[in-house]
């Protein structure tokens, strides 16, 4: 009798295991030939994970599917063209061309978020160019202070949506990718809400990661020192450079972070370049230091635009995390001495900073 209790015990356990696990269904579409492998990859790991499947395009469309016991963060596409996705149980329809996702709960609901997070974009950007606007019958004073209040007014509608959004979800993915997203908009508010999340989602990568980030963050924040680095090779003629040969030496230095392929780091070029032709000189000079690109994407791209000033090139990773940042363009203003003035400078915040410093 125990042992036949045993084994209907064995069989509800592994009935109720089952019961877990459900199939998952992508359908797929992308602009690429017939025949070219995509990828469907677990990306739980701190390096990337497990590749779940590899199939190929035909006729613009893919599928993959399979089973999983727990919602899963993955990678789905190839190179430029991919995207990324909560993997859970139902059909989970995707267009890479049009970077959307819909069909399965935690996506539709990350939807609903998305449009509403990202809608403060618009509104900040709409505010940013209508002070700008009005910029010649400002003093620089007089713009920064309503530029900082531009960004605190984004800054309280972004960490407002986050905030309900972990509430809701701090034991799923969902919240993961909302923290993530909070850790680009505010580091405190970031470690105010890490503590509210289960242990599970906080080791996770989309977690860990920018907890790590915002930690350096706080150690490199405005009024602390600048922490030195080395690039091998990182001068355009090939030899080794520091952060230092520019930093510290009695200018304010504005080291802009950028990369070939970041549409946001061109755009704010002519920001930067408005700024160096008008200050350059004895007291303040302009360093750009490409991070994750390779040196001949950043090279073809330096020979295409108008940018004079001192360069760091394969700086690669090194930046972000002494820094404590993940997304670019990112501008530090150092002081003469190399203390942390300001960071985020955007648009024509930068020329302004400058002037009121300098004039």
């Amino acid at each position: 009798m125990k042992a036949r209790i045993l084994a209907i015990l064995g069989a509800v356990i592994f009935c109720a295991a089952c019961s877990h696990t459900g199939t998952y269904n992508i359908d797929g579409t992308v602009t690429l030939d017939d025949g070219t492998e995509v990828y469907l990859i677990d990306l739980n790991g701190p390096d990337g994970g497990d590749t779940l499947g590899v199939t190929t395009v035909g006729g613009g469309k893919f599928a993959f599917t399979g089973k999983t016991a727990k919602p899963v963060y993955a990678y789905i596409g190839r190179e430029r063209k991919r995207i990324r996705a909560i993997l859970e149980p139902g059909t989970l329809v995707v267009n890479i061309d049009e970077y959307s996702t819909e069909g399965t709960p935690l996506e539709d609901q990350g939807n609903t978020y998305n449009e509403e997070f990202y809608s403060f974009d618009k509104v900040r950007r709409e505010a940013r160019q209508a002070l700008a606007d009005r910029k010649a019958n400002l003093t620089p004073e007089e713009f920064n202070s309503e530029w900082d209040n531009i960004e605190a007014a984004w800054k309280e509608k972004k960490i407002a949506i986050c905030d309900s959004m972990i509430r809701a979800n701090k034991d799923n993915l969902l919240g993961a990718m909302v923290m993530n997203d909070l850790s680009m908009v505010d580091p405190e508010a970031f470690l105010e809400h890490y503590d509210l999340l289960t242990k599970e989602m906080k080791e996770h990568v989309l977690v860990s990661k920018p907890y790590s980030l915002v930690k350096a963050f706080a150690e490199t924040g405005e009024g602390k020192p600048f922490i030195d680095y080395t690039v091998p090779g990182g001068n355009p003629d090939g030899t080794d450079v520091k952060l230092s040969d520019y930093v510290g030496k009695g200018k304010f230095i504005l080291v802009d972070h950028w990369a070939s392929w970041c549409g946001p780091c061109k755009a704010e070029m002519p920001h930067i370049k408005k700024a160096y032709d008008a200050f350059h000189g004895e007291k303040f000079d302009v360093v750009s230091v490409a991070v994750s690109d390779k040196r001949e994407d950043t090279e073809a791209a330096l020979a295409k635009l108008d940018m004079p000033w001192n360069q760091i090139m394969d700086a690669q990773k090194v930046p972000g995390e002494l820094y404590g940042f993940n997304a670019i363009p990112h501008l530090i203003l150092f002081g003469p001495d190399g203390t942390i003035v300001k960071r985020g400078l955007r648009g024509e915040q930068i020329y302004a900073t400058m002037e009121e410093l300098l004039k």
